[in-house]
C-alpha cells in the first residue's frame, strides 16, 4: 500500500506542470515539493548515466515564475506559434467512426479520446474544471485520474487508463522537440530583445520533456504490475 500512494503522489504532483498555471499557483507547486520529487523519481528511473544527466540538468535547474510565465505563454497556450499542449486528441486520428469527414484528420480537440474521458469522469462523477472543457483528454487530468486508481488500488482501472491514453507521449514528445529546433527561428529576429524569453522557452521545454520521460517511465510500472507489456 505505501508503494501505491508513493506513486499516486508522485503522479498527483507532477501533472501540474503540463498545464497553464498562475503565479499563485505555480507557488504552490513548487512548496508541494513537486520538483524534489520529479528529481528523484527522475534518477531512479533513467535507463542510462547520460538520462540521468540531461535530466537531472533540466529538472535542476533554476525555473522562477517570470520564466514559467514566458515559457507556458509559448508552448502551453493554444493559437501560439510555438504550441506544443499535452492533449491526446491532438496526436491521434479524430474519430475512428465510419465515414466521419474528419476522421484521419489530427491536430484537433474533442477527438475520440476526449470522448471516451467524459464518458469516464460521468461515471466516476467527477466534474472536469471548466479551463479544460475542450480538452478533458489533457495529460494533467489523465495523471490525476491515474493517481486516484492507484491509491484506490484499481489496477486493471490503471492498466486500462495507461493502455487506452497514454500511447500518444512519444508523439508529443516528438512535437516539443521541433518547438525547440524552431524557438531560435522564431525569436531570431529580435535577438537581443527576446533572448531572456528564447532561454526560458528552452529550458521549458527541456523541464517538460524530462517530466514526460519520467511520465512515460511510470506509466511503464504501472503497466507491468498488472501483466501488460510497457509503452514504446
Amino acid at each position: 500500500m505505501q508503494a501505491e500512494l508513493a506513486l499516486a503522489r508522485t503522479l498527483s504532483l507532477i501533472a501540474p506542470l503540463f498545464t497553464c498555471l498562475s503565479e499563485e499557483e505555480y507557488a504552490q507547486v513548487l512548496q508541494s515539493g513537486a520538483g524534489e520529487c520529479a528529481r528523484s523519481v527522475a534518477r531512479s528511473l533513467a535507463r542510462s548515466c547520460d538520462e540521468a544527466d540531461s535530466w537531472e540538468r533540466a529538472l535542476s535547474a533554476s525555473f522562477g515564475w517570470s520564466d514559467r510565465a514566458a515559457f507556458q505563454y509559448s508552448v502551453l497556450s493554444s493559437g501560439m506559434p510555438l504550441a506544443a499542449l499535452p492533449v491526446e486528441s491532438l496526436y491521434k486520428p479524430w474519430s475512428q467512426e465510419p465515414g466521419n469527414g474528419y476522421g484521419a484528420s489530427r491536430g484537433l480537440f474533442l477527438g475520440d479520446s476526449a470522448r471516451h474521458m467524459q464518458v469516464v469522469y460521468r461515471s466516476l462523477e467527477i466534474d472536469v474544471p471548466a479551463r479544460f472543457a475542450a480538452a478533458p483528454d489533457h495529460l494533467s487530468l489523465l495523471l490525476d485520474l491515474l493517481a486516484l486508481y492507484v491509491k484506490c488500488e484499481n489496477r486493471v482501472a490503471a492498466r486500462d487508463l495507461v493502455a487506452d491514453h497514454f500511447d500518444w507521449l512519444e508523439s508529443y514528445d516528438g512535437t516539443l522537440s521541433r518547438r525547440a529546433e524552431e524557438a531560435p527561428l522564431l525569436f531570431g529576429s529580435g535577438a537581443h530583445v527576446h533572448a531572456d524569453t528564447l532561454d526560458a522557452v528552452l529550458r521549458g521545454i527541456a523541464r517538460v520533456r524530462a517530466l514526460l520521460g519520467v511520465t512515460q517511465r511510470l506509466a511503464n510500472e504501472i503497466a507491468a504490475r498488472s501483466g501488460q507489456p510497457a509503452l514504446a
